[in-house]
């Protein structure tokens, strides 16, 4: 690190420190020839640009200088440029470069698949390998995680940040063939008793692990992981986004709707259920029982009666009481 710092001529001894005299020399060393660009073909790769999805082993230029992206820290290429200190990890300096990189031929699409796919469209949502066509190119759209890009706004196919979630695969023309009707997937992955209820964003505190939902002819179970299950109550993650798969496995393909429970009896059971319902009943029956309780209250009621019953007690004694009352009656007999 001193070797910028201390010249070999600093006479004040510090040289030492930086500088390993190796013997004496006399002209100049020829200059060699300058590397060739990737493929063999002379000239500069493409200059770095900050941002695009660059892979292991691609090449880059800067200011003259061919740089590849590391194999193990590739996923830092699109953010820290060649010739810098952070660069120096992710970058190789592989040597110096003049003028361009003669073009490679064209891609084409692949023979069994001629002609154009369906047009890019901004409203549609889109997942890893699908293809679109944009001015006459194909796009393909990469796997996750990069797929992610793919159905958001500025990352369109040919944009400045294609890169990121698209692959340009050719050129194209007309359009592909249609193939013939689709037919239902095998058994295993067919639900032929219909479609569950759907995903609704006002259902989302009830999603739990093993929750199954549908969404455009398909099922969706929330996944079992205690982590990715709690996706499942953020309306980020419904099956109808992009970012789906961490909350939601896609088990099956459906039509239809479930048939309906049988209904209700409309007579009660004739024996009673083994334990008695959580909640009682709306409202109190507008008539009171027939027969009365099995056995009287604990306490007595707190208000009397508002009638006499018709009834007097048991009828009176045949004797005097031995003690008169405490009170004279208010009336003589």
């Amino acid at each position: 690190n001193w070797c910028g710092t201390y010249s070999p001529e600093d006479e004040t001894g510090a040289a030492a420190a930086a500088w390993t005299v190796v013997g004496s020399c006399s002209g100049v060393i020829p200059p060699t020839k300058a590397p060739s660009g990737a493929g063999g073909n002379p000239g500069c790769p493409k200059a770095w640009v900050s941002g695009t999805a660059y892979e292991a082993l691609d090449q880059v230029q800067v200011d003259g200088m061919i740089y590849e992206c590391d194999e193990i820290y590739y996923g830092h290429c699109p953010y820290r440029e060649p010739g810098t200190v952070p660069g120096d990890e992710s970058w190789t300096k592989k040597g110096k470069c003049e003028g361009t990189l003669a073009p490679t031929t064209a891609p084409s699409v692949p023979l069994d698949a001629p002609g154009c796919p369906a047009a890019f469209s901004a409203s549609a949502t889109y997942e890893g390998g699908d293809s679109v066509e944009v001015g006459g190119v194909v796009y393909e759209c990469k796997a996750w995680p990069y797929s992610a890009f793919c159905s958001l706004t500025n990352f369109e196919p040919g944009s400045d940040n294609s890169d990121l979630g698209w692959i340009k695969k050719g050129g194209c023309d007309g359009t592909i063939a249609p193939t013939s009707s689709p037919t239902k997937p095998p058994a295993e992955l067919y639900y032929d008793t219909g479609c569950h209820h759907p995903w609704l964003a006002s259902d989302l505190d009830t999603y739990v692990p093993g929750t199954r939902v549908s969404y455009n002819n398909y099922v969706f179970e929330c996944k079992s992981d205690i982590h990715y299950s709690k996706f499942c109550k953020q309306a980020a993650y419904s099956p109808s986004g992009i970012y789906w798969s961490l909350a939601w496995n896609k088990i099956a393909w459906c039509e239809g709707t479930m048939a309906p429970t049988s209904t209700p009896s409309a007579e009660p059971s004739l024996t009673p259920s083994a334990e008695p319902s959580l909640k009682p009943s709306a409202s109190p029956s507008d008539e009171p029982s027939l027969k009365p309780s099995a056995s009287p209250s604990d306490e007595p009621s707190l208000k009397p009666s508002a009638e006499p019953s018709l009834k007097p007690s048991a009828a009176p004694s045949d004797e005097p009481s031995l003690k008169p009352s405490a009170e004279p009656s208010l009336k003589p007999s």
